[in-house]
């Protein structure tokens, strides 16, 4: 036993103060402890107490007696106030002194310390000597008794000998083999070898002295005990482990109180301590079937008893009945590993036994024990008989196989699972706890009973047997193993009898199985789920390694059933045969809480008969092995186990596959999306486009985003909804239920809150609809509710559908049309690549550029990729323009080379000086030709270009006529001379060919006669055509010089020649007078020059060519010099010319190289001069050359795409480099808006007026429509509720729904009446809302499934409580925002599963659904803000500033106030902030007090609990001092409320008062922690937090922006408050930096319009807004600056983002007029057309509204006048009038505050009277057959057919023959009508064999009706006379009243739609054939209950 030292005691003395000494010696030594090295002092500790340091400190240790030597310690120095430890302390123990003691005695134990030589402290203890066997006990390291354990002593080696000869006598090999083996059955057999080995031995047992275990005792070492043959049980135990570690074996020695005995492993293995005090560690061991260790009773071989082996083991056992009993197990083989060794064996010789130890030595007894008796055995006699001892039993061990160690297919169906278990000490799965739903049964082997239910055996449950003595306890488990046998032995013989027994009185047991039975049933019919379990075994277990109150968790649970036995009275169990499962919520909660993972055991494994549960028990077991007190209980409890979460928990286990078919579900197991859309997603293009407004109900405004939701939710589409705060998500929701409910779907409406559910609830209600929608958001809801519910709707009846709904829907269509046609016309993209708008827009920003340029009208039809690349060359070229200048001061204008090169440059230098040379030389021949002419003063171009012209006229030949060339009839005259110059030539060359051929007297010739003589002659016969001309050709070779020529072949030619001569010499005789006179000297008749003529003439016509481009001045002037060079032929002047030619040739070679135009001087008065001038600026200016060219080569770009007028409007200099561009668009756009007008009728007839009242009536129409639909749809609902005046048959669902209203349900579950009636419940209620609970506790699974689920709030829902409820559906909407608080209460218990991390769900429902990209849509418009900064930080912070927010006519002024408040945070306190709590109720008071701030509801928001309890606390004692407040408050719509970040979600109010709580402590320090915002999605905490008001937000705070340091934190909600801080104190400014807040398409034309308000004097902002959208334009009130007088809105930019025409022009009017806006509308056609009326209009509006305001200032001044004379009057004024309670009877109905018209016309039946033929004239049997009767025949069947039609062949048939008075129908009479039939025209079906006849203008598909004949009984016509489709129309309407019938009840309630009150042969087959017919034209079918409905 340690003993700490005391400072003062008895024994110590204080020599000074200086020091303290402390520390530990053991008050017990022994040889054993000297031997195991156990310290006797174990430290010592001296502390300097003084004030200064102690040096050269001395400590020595004495003993006495000197059973160790001294021992010294020096310390050098101890400084002041320290301590120095010495440890160890190495004292060296006398191991003589010790090992000789065979008594114990006291000794003293001396400590002195000295300081130098003066002795400062001494100090004494006692010490108690043991002798060498003394064991110390269990007080003191109870572990050394394995010292006593001594292996090696020679005596155990002859026990060991014997052991071996038992082997033998066995049968087995004579060698103990320890664990070699691996053999448990080997290890038991050594046991039970050494075990009979000492029996053999006939000890006798001694006790042990009183209380040894704690206080020890001498141990006798095994020589002694044999010596003696006696021992105690501790000696007994210590001997038989030495033989036991001796032969290679394990041992322990196990101490109960009071005894001592042995055990053993089976297995090679060791304890984890020494000693083990935990008996759950033993017991986990011994259990039978898989043992690891064997107990054995060591007395039991002791002589006397003669126990065997066997019995030995079972008394071991026995002694740990009694847990109370055990203290611990000492582990030899483990002691050994912690250095306890064997102490050294004493064995006194015979001759010096009486002289104590011989010298120490250990002397072997050589010839074995004395006394052992060998080979006498003890029989019946007496004697001793080895033989008689038997080898022991096998162990029946099982091998099992470990399971499977890592969890296989961890599904996330599983993951589902575990997120339901309920983890509180609730749960009777964790924590069981006997009731009166549970009992206990008596068995004797789990394992067989349950293999017994398994095989479909059935137990009766009876009480407490009356034999058996246990008494009967009802609040504990019974642990009756005291009495085990027998109770094992009474519940075996029960077992085989089929019976079970209980520990119950039968009074108490009758009561127990009552209560269950009842309990299990409701389960069932409430549930849908089985909770009646037999439990077996159950698992102790404790929260902690502290607790002392054990926990029961049941392990296998069994489903079975309690059955009352009629036969026999009483209950029987059964099994259920459904499968037995494993406690999984037991293995999670040790999984996750305690980290043991016990793999394998899901499902259970199985054997041959059922569950292997002894492997189960084994692996459970193995894995708790280290679990200290627990272990599993063998024993079995019937009880009803469940918990909160059970169904939803139930309905996932027991539906996988089921749940996987789900196509969402499918994809949250899945991990991504496993289903493709069947429907493109509607857009919001889209909804004006090609949604009609009939196509879908829509009672509630929807903006366009939320009727895309509606719409694709409409379409079948699965999708998630964002839906941010206040953007409308009840109000969609309502919609999309109302819409789905509309298109005949069905609709479950999910939310895990009741408030959620009570405002989509309380908005449906609002529209009609609340009867059709069954609300059970409990799963504890009563009955009557939900059958009142039901009963409320079956009592609305039939609603008329409003007739005019369709017209209204075509018109709101129409309309809708033709406001969009105009904003499409304005907005639709042009050929030209802008919209109408655009163009106008970029005209209005830039039309001071109008005309500029000028660009012809035959490009307004550009295309936009023109109009691209004019763009861009333009925009180069105005670069370009940039670095040139002004083109007329540009010294290079003119130079248009567009190559550039350092080469070029200097080329073109050198080349400018060679022309200047050139300039000047060419100078001097112009002014000596100048003067050569007479030209002085013109030195232009013109006139060098004409001299050098007039080079050709000098050389040219001929005269120069005056006359001619100035001649006013030139071209006439000219031709004059012309043909007589061509008439003289020619005359002269016939005349000088006639002369050579002919003599002159050919002249005389009468040449005209002989030409006509020669034709007379031509025409004559041969012979005198012959002479004839011969003749003539005889007279003219009179005449010729060589008359041979002449032939009669030329004869002829030469008459035409002598013709032609003759006819040229007349007309030049007769040449006029003026051409003479012209001609003058030229002329000379036949004489004349006719080449110097024609000479003059092309020399006139060439000088008139030179002088037409001649000015009159110089044309004289030239002529004059062309006569006088004529006259002189002056070679200087053609040289002069031939200067100035050169010149021109030159200068056009230099100007075409560099691409120079010098045209421009052409004008120029010197052009030579000018031109000098140019070529020296070139020179000079050759450095610019570079930009130059570079604007050349972007000018020819110009020129290359047809748009040169930009180049030369920069050349006349009317745009530069900065406009050149916007003058281009400027003056085309232009252009494109005339023609986009001229060509689009929609802008060319806009009249704003017009279109305005458009939209007004467009408003209307859709106020009229919403009513409509309401009716409409409510009508649609109506329809489908079985007539109210209808008889319910007892069997359809009608019948079953109103007989459980009638008797309130009574003996019917909720769960089981849906399961009754699933197609009514469809029909009544297609909509039903619930919480994910409440669908699995009354939903079916094989209910119908609904079109569609819709969760709101789903990022509260974790996934494992929604995909039950998604799994009931088709299709799910997900509605919720992930940027919101996530499920808190439901995961608090549920840890996150690590090691299956990749199936973890995330934090909600809405979180997985994002995960797997489910498609999605997002609500934008947001409502709630009354003021836009109200949700600017969060929409800009948080929704990317996506969120379409609306400004206020404030909007200048923050609606967000940061109040700074002067405290502190009382941090690690109070946690208080009580300057800030004291601030907010201030508030609140000041509030309240005024009578018009406290219209506004207050809510106040806090950072933390502590604080919201703070302001609750203050805010109490304000309202006791003024309790009238509270009452107010109290009774106000929206009472005050206080909450914190956690729970405020879903609450808003107009106020919001924040307190932060945190800030600056007392001493000015700030933490980083803030409570929730430093958590994950801290966020999303304050993003609710900060959403939550309407008006105002006032934000109360010590903390500043700059106190919350970001580099000590890394949470995003830290961060979002400074933001937020940041802008509640600067506004928008504070956000610039962080959003996007830019207009991405700047509108130009709304900043022009705005510019031009400006301009009227009046003060205007434009784009006004923080989101996407924005109000145009604001003209701010001149009387309150901070506020907008009148909103612009245009039809520009904005509106043109909006997508829909109701957005547009209705709904978002309506939002901004809301929020106090006046508003005006200008359309920009107006503004082009005229733009100063619509200035002239605005300035109107602004008068007129500031004018309306103060009429209405006026008016609340008076109205608040009046009120205040009206408070004066304090009596209340009774109302007096009578109100009239008489109820009218109307045919209408009210529905949630609406009255809908009943339509009667709709319930009415469709039977009509069967109208029977009356035949007026009878006739003789005998006529019939007479020819004459056959017109009879068909008139009466056509008669009756008209009548009767459709009617059977053989009801005619009768009809007609009764006609004749005949009763019975043969062949001849068939034969005679068949041939009458013939003659009627008519249509024949056959129906089951029968013909019937229909008229031709009845359609048999679609007859409509049936007939009820109300004849007597033998008039009647015969239901196989009935048209199948008369009965399945009747059949229709039964089942349309009844909903659903079985076959037999439809079959009687169809027969007696026709009057048929019994059944027969006939009526039941014709309506069975019927029925068949309808289910095969899919009008009715079976449903799974086997009923009959509609489809």
């Amino acid at each position: 036993m340690d003993k700490q030292m005391i400072q003062e005691n008895q024994a110590t003395r204080v020599i000074n103060q200086k020091i303290s000494v402390g520390g530990h010696i053991n008050t017990y030594i022994n040889f054993a402890m000297q031997q195991n090295y156990v310290p006797i002092i174990r430290n010592i500790v001296i502390t300097n107490e003084s004030q200064e340091s102690i040096n050269n400190l001395t400590v020595k240790v004495n003993f006495e007696p000197a059973f160790a030597k001294e021992f010294t310690y020096n310390i050098q120095c101890i400084e002041a106030g320290k301590n120095v430890e010495v440890s160890p302390v190495p004292i060296s123990l006398s191991t003589e002194f010790l090992y000789s003691l065979t008594e114990k005695m006291v000794g003293n134990i001396f400590i002195d310390m000295y300081e130098g030589e003066e002795k400062i402290y001494e100090y004494c203890e006692n010490v108690e000597l043991l002798t060498y066997d003394q064991w110390t006990g269990l007080r003191f390291m109870p572990e050394f008794i394995a010292a006593f354990v001594t292996p090696n002593h020679p005596v155990i080696n002859e026990i060991v000998k014997i052991g071996a000869k038992y082997l033998a006598q066995w049968g087995k090999q004579p060698l103990f083999t320890g664990y070699q083996t691996n053999n448990p059955n080997n290890v038991k057999l050594q046991m039970a070898a050494i075990y009979a080995a000492l029996m053999e031995s006939q000890i006798v047992y001694n006790n042990p002295p009183a209380g040894y275990e704690v206080v020890g005792q001498r141990v006798r070492m095994p020589h002694m005990v044999m010596e003696a043959k006696e021992g105690t049980c501790l000696d007994l135990t210590v001997l038989y482990t030495a033989c036991l570690e001796a032969v290679g074996l394990n041992p322990l020695i196990i101490f109960v109180k009071g005894h001592a005995y042995a055990g053993c492993h089976l297995e090679q293995e060791t304890f984890a301590d020494v000693a083990e005090d935990d008996l759950a560690s033993i017991e986990k061991r011994i259990v039978k079937g898989s043992e690891e260790l064997l107990l054995v009773e060591c007395t039991d071989f002791v002589v006397g008893k003669n126990i065997d082996f066997e019995h030995a083991i079972k008394h071991g056992l026995d002694h740990l009945i009694n847990r109370d009993e055990f203290i611990c197990a000492v582990d030899i083989k483990r002691t050994r590993g912690s250095g306890i060794r064997p102490i050294p064996v004493m064995v006194r010789n015979v001759d010096t036994a009486q002289n104590g130890v011989d010298g120490g030595n250990l002397n072997t007894v050589a010839n074995g024990v004395d006394g052992l008796n060998k080979g006498n055995c003890i029989d019946e006699f007496g004697q001793f008989n080895s033989e008689f001892i038997a080898p022991p039993s096998e162990l029946v061990i099982r091998e099992m196989a470990d399971l499977p160690e890592g969890e296989q297919n961890i599904t996330k169906q599983r993951v589902w699972e575990r997120k339901l278990l309920d983890f509180s000490l609730r749960n009777s799965l964790l924590n069981f706890r006997p009731r009166k739903n549970s009992f206990q049964i008596l068995t004797a082997d789990l394992a067989g009973l349950e293999d017994k239910l398994s095989e479909g055996k059935e137990f009766k449950v009876l009480e407490l047997p009356s034999d058996c003595t246990i008494p009967v306890m009802d609040s504990k488990m019974y642990e009756v193993e005291n009495h085990k046998d027998l109770l094992n032995a009474i519940a075996t013989e029960e077992f085989k009898n089929n019976r079970i027994r209980t520990f119950m009185t039968p009074q108490d047991l009758a009561v127990n199985l009552k209560s269950i039975y009842r309990a299990a049933k409701v389960s069932i019919e409430e549930n849908g789920t089985n909770t009646l379990f037999l439990a077996l075994g159950f698992l102790r277990w404790y929260e902690t390694e502290l607790s002392e109150k054990p926990r029961y968790a049941p392990i296998v649970l069994v489903p079975i059933e309690l059955v009352r036995s009629v036969k026999n009275g009483g209950y029987v169990i059964r099994s259920r045969q459904e499968d037995a499962q494993i406690n999984i919520t037991l293995l999670e909660y040790l999984r996750q809480i305690f980290g043991i993972k016990i793999n394998g055991l899901d499902p259970l494994p199985e054997d041959e008969h059922g569950i292997d549960l002894q492997l189960v028990f084994h692996t459970i077991r193995k894995a708790i092995m280290d679990k200290k007190n627990w272990n599993i209980e063998d024993i079995a409890y019937v009880g009803l186990f469940s918990f909160g979460q059970f169904v939803m928990w139930n309905d996932i286990r027991n539906r996988a596959d089921e749940l996987a078919k789900n196509k969402v579900v499918s994809s949250l197991i899945d991990g991504k999306m496993t289903w493709e859309p069947e429907v493109a997603p509607v857009t919001l293009e889209e909804l004006d486009e090609n949604v009609k407004p009939d196509m879908m109900a829509v009672p509630l405004s929807a903006d366009s985003s939320q009727l895309v939701a509606i719409a694709r939710a409409a379409k079948g589409e699965s999708f998630v909804l964002h839906g941010p705060p206040g953007t409308g998500k009840s109000q969609t929701i309502t919609n999309m239920i109302a819409n789905a409910l509309y298109n005949g779907k069905s609709v479950l409406f999910v939310a895990e809150k009741m408030a959620a559910l009570n405002v989509v609830k309380k908005r449906l209600t609002g529209i009609g609809l609340a009867p059709f929608c069954l609300e059970i958001h409990s799963n504890k809801t009563s009955k009557s509710s939900v059958l009142n519910q039901l009963n409320n709707v079956l009592e609305v009846g039939r609603i008329k559908s409003p007739a005019e709904y369709e017209a209204t829907a075509n018109k709101l269509f129409e309309l809708r049309n033709g406001l969009n046609a105009v904003m499409e016309a304005v907005h639709m993209m042009r050929d030209y690549g802008k919209s109408f708008y655009d163009v106008v827009s970029f005209f209005e920003d830039r039309k001071d550029y109008k005309g500029r340029i000028e660009i012809p009208q035959s490009m307004e039809s550009a295309k936009a990729t023109d109009i691209a690349t004019w763009q861009e060359a333009i925009r180069e070229y105005a670069v370009a323009l940039s670095d040139v200048g002004s083109y007329e001061t540009n010294p290079l204008k003119g130079y248009k080379g567009t190559e550039y090169s350092i080469e070029l440059r200097e080329q073109l230098g050198n080349d400018i000086v060679a022309i200047l040379e050139k300039i000047a030389l060419s100078s001097n021949s112009f002014n000596e030709l100048r003067a050569w002419a007479d030209l002085d003063g013109f030195e232009d171009r013109i006139t060098i270009d004409e001299l050098i012209n007039i080079e050709a006229l000098l050389c040219a030949e001929g005269p120069v006529v005056r006359k001619l060339i100035f001649a006013n009839e030139f071209d006439r005259i000219a031709g004059l001379i012309s043909a007589t110059v061509k008439d003289g030539m020619e005359f002269n060359n016939l005349d000088a060919e006639i002369r050579n051929t002919f003599e002159d007297s050919v002249f005389m010739f009468d040449v005209n006669d002989a030409m006509l003589q020669y034709k007379k002659a031509e025409i004559k016969w041969f012979l005198p055509k012959f002479f004839a001309k011969n003749k003539l050709k005889k007279e003219l070779m009179i005449h010729a010089k060589n008359p041979s020529i002449i032939t009669r072949g030329n004869l002829y030619s030469y008459y035409e020649k002598l013709s032609n001569h003759l006819r040229l010499n007349i007309n030049i005789c007769h040449i006029s007078e003026e051409v003479i006179d012209i001609l003058g000297e030229l002329f000379k008749e036949k004489a004349t020059d006719w080449q110097l003529v024609l000479n003059a003439l092309n020399k006139a016509t060439m000088v008139r060519s030179f002088l037409e481009n001649v000015s009159e001045i110089k044309k004289e002037s030239y002529v004059q010099a062309l006569e006088a060079y004529g006259v002189s032929k002056d070679v200087k002047v053609l040289e002069n010319i031939g200067v100035l030619k050169n010149f021109d040739i030159e200068l056009n070679g230099f100007t075409a190289k560099y691409s120079i135009d010098v045209s421009g001087l052409a004008c120029e008065t010197s052009w030579l001069a000018s031109l000098a001038n140019r070529m020296e600026g070139y020179r000079d200016n050759l450095s610019i050359l570079k930009n130059w060219i570079t604007l050349q080569q972007k000018a020819s770009k110009l020129y290359e795409l047809n748009i040169p007028y930009v180049h030369t409007a920069w050349e006349q200099g009317r745009v530069d480099g900065t406009n050149a561009l916007d003058a281009f668009i400027c003056n085309l756009y232009y252009l494109f808006m005339l023609k986009t007008i001229r060509d689009d009728h929609r802008l060319k007839n806009f009249q704003g007026k017009q279109y305005e009242d458009m939209i007004n009536m467009y408003s209307e129409f859709i106020d009229e429509y919403k009513n409509i639909t309401i009716n409409e749809l409510v009508a649609r609902l109506s329809a489908n509720v079985p007539a109210s005046n209808s008889a319910a048959v007892a069997t359809s669902e009608l019948g079953i729904l109103k007989k459980a209203i009638k008797s309130n349900g009574r003996m019917l579950s909720i769960r089981k009446l849906f399961d009754d009636i699933p197609t009514l419940l469809r029909k009544i209620c297609p909509c039903m809302l619930m919480s994910p609970i409440s669908v699995a506790q009354y939903i079916d699974p094989t209910f119908p499934k609904f079109d569609l689920v819709i969760f709101d709030e789903a990022s509260q829902i974790p996934t494992s409580s929604a995909v039950g409820t998604i799994a009931r559906g088709e299709n799910v909407v997900v509605v919720g925002d992930p940027k919101q608080l996530p499920p808190t209460s439901f995961f608090n218990s549920n840890r996150v599963d690590e090691d299956n991390m990749e199936n973890e769900d995330l934090e909600s429902l809405l979180d997985d659904c994002l995960s797997i990209s489910m498609p999605q849509e997002y609500l934008k418009w947001h409502y709630r803000s009354r003021h836009e900064s109200l949700i600017t930080y969060s929409n800009i912070q948080y929704y990317e500033n996506k969120l379409y927010t609306f400004p206020s006519p404030k909007d200048m002024v923050s609606a967000v106030e940061y109040v700074p408040v002067e405290g502190f945070y009382d941090k690690g306190k109070t946690k208080h902030n009580v300057a800030e709590a004291e601030a907010v109720v201030a508030e609140i008071i000041r509030r309240l007090k005024d009578k018009k701030l406290r219209e506004d509801s207050i809510g106040v928001v806090t950072f933390s609990s502590v604080q919201q309890n703070l302001i609750d606390d203050l805010l109490s004692v304000e309202f006791a001092k003024y309790p009238e407040l509270e009452e107010y408050d109290r009774n106000s719509k929206e009472p005050l409320f206080i909450k914190n970040l956690e729970n405020v979600q879903g609450d808003e109010r107009d106020v919001i008062l924040f307190s932060i709580g945190y800030g600056p402590d007392k001493n000015g320090k700030v933490s980083m922690n803030f409570g929730p915002l430093n958590r994950d999605g801290g966020w999303r905490r304050l993003n609710v937090a900060i959403s939550r008001a309407r008006k105002n937000m006032i934000v109360y705070s010590t903390l500043k922006p700059e106190h919350v340091d970001l580099s000590r934190t890394r949470a995003e909600g830290v961060a979002g408050l400074k933001g937020f801080l940041e802008f509640a104190m600067r506004g928008k400014s504070a956000l610039v930096q962080k959003s996007d807040n830019i207009i991405k398409n700047k509108d130009l034309f709304v900043e022009g319009l705005t510019k031009a308000i400006k301009e009227l004097g009046l003060e205007a902002d434009c784009n006004i807004g923080s989101s996407e959208f924005k109000m145009d334009i604001g003209i701010v009130d001149s009387e309150n600056p901070g506020k907008y007088l009148l909103g612009i809105l245009l039809d520009g930019e904005n509106s043109k983002s909006i997508s829909t025409a109701k957005d547009r022009f209705v709904s978002i009017p309506g939002v901004l007029e809301g929020l106090g806006w006046k508003l005006m509308r200008v359309w920009v056609l107006e503004w082009v057309d005229e733009p100063n009326k619509v200035l002239d209009e605005i300035k109107l509006e602004v008068e007129r509204v500031k004018e309306e305001r103060k009429k209405a200032e006026e008016a609340r001044l008076a109205e608040a006048a009046k009120l205040e004379e009206n408070l004066e009057v304090t009596d209340v004024v009774e109302d007096n009038s009578s109100t009239d309670n008489t109820v009218e009877e109307t045919n209408t109905v009210n529905i949630g505050g609406l009255v809908f018209q009943r339509d009667d016309a709709a319930v009415k039946t469709a039977a009509v009277p069967y109208e029977h033929y009356q035949i007026e004239k009878t006739y003789a049997p005998e006529f019939f057959y007479e020819p004459e009767a056959m017109s009879v025949i068909v008139a009466l069947a056509k008669n009756i057919l008209a009548t009767e039609a459709p009617i059977s062949k053989r009801a005619l048939y009768r009809k007609l023959i009764g006609a004749f008075g005949i009763s019975r129908l043969g062949s001849r009479l068939e034969a005679v009508l068949e041939n009458a039939m013939l003659r009627i025209e008519k249509k024949e079906t056959v129906e089951n064999g029968v013909v019937f006849y229909w008229l031709v203008d009845q359609d048999p598909c679609n007859y409509q009706g049936y007939r009820v004949d109300n004849s007597t009984e033998n008039m009647k016509r015969s239901m196989d006379d009935v048209a199948s489709v008369e009965i399945i129309n009747a059949l229709m309407e039964v089942l349309d009243e009844q909903i659903s019938l079985p076959k037999e009840d439809l079959i009687r309630e169809t027969a007696k739609k026709f009057g048929y009150t019994r059944l027969g042969t006939i009526i039941d087959s014709s309506i069975s054939y019927s029925i068949d017919v309808a289910i095969s034209k899919n009008i009715i079918a079976v449903n799974e209950m086997g009923r009959y409905e509609e489809i």
